[in-house]
């Protein structure tokens, strides 16, 4: 008798463990139910080999005729890519290697009286006040003792007031930029090596109209 209840012990122990094996194994190897969103997975894009291998032969070319160059420059991102680009080159981690240069254009132009070393505050003043009595009257003060007569959208403009302020006896009047506008930014590398050089080469087709290109070291700031 305790032999026969051994036996059933035994085969309930068996098959309690064939259970939880099985249990165990399909859980291992069905995972539709962790699937999300299956019928909505969608290749984007492959890159056709012809594509491929000429992309690979340019990115070959390109790191051999910047290869040894004392500096590569990096130009024509635009003002719009330029905080993307500042990333991705951080990324880089040259360190002092990187610099940048800003390429600006002018949107207006102004006429003024230049601040001087002999014009305070008090003294700027004074100037203004005789401007007016010379017949100006759309005049401000700016914050280092300037004197701004007129801010204009074209250079032309802003020749012709000057002239006609020159006709009312003001002769210390000027012309010249008033708000220069960042247009793109250019970033240069010093003595960059070959897997850099490869790096920026790749890094280039995120950046349409951009050049890569090798030029002399530009003078440290100073």
């Amino acid at each position: 008798m305790s032999r026969f209840v051994f036996f059933l012990l035994l085969l309930a122990v068996i098959g309690m463990a064939a259970h939880i094996w099985l249990a165990s194994a399909t859980e291992k190897t069905d995972f539709s139910p962790r699937e999300r969103n299956r019928d909505e997975v969608r290749i984007v894009a492959v890159t056709p080999p012809a594509v491929a291998e000429r992309n690979s032969e340019e990115t070959r070319r390109a790191v051999q005729a910047l290869a040894g160059a004392a500096c590569v420059e990096f130009s024509g991102i635009t003002a719009a890519d330029a905080p993307r680009a500042r990333t991705a080159f951080a990324a880089l981690q040259l360190g002092e290697r990187l610099s940048e240069r800003r390429v600006e254009e002018i949107s207006r132009y102004w006429v003024f009286v230049p601040a001087t070393p002999a014009i305070d505050r008090r003294a700027a003043e004074q100037r203004i006040a005789q401007l007016r009595k010379q017949g100006v009257t759309d005049v401000s003060l700016r914050p280092d003792n300037a004197i701004s007569l007129g801010v204009f959208s074209s250079e032309d403009a802003a020749t012709r007031f000057l002239s006609s302020m020159q006709a009312k006896g003001i002769r210390d009047a000027e012309s010249g930029p008033f708000v220069r506008d960042l247009r793109e930014i250019a970033m240069i590398v010093r003595e960059p090596d070959t897997e850099t050089v490869a790096r920026l080469t790749l890094l280039q087709r995120d950046y349409a109209g951009s050049v890569l290109r090798a030029i002399p070291c530009p003078a440290p700031p100073a």
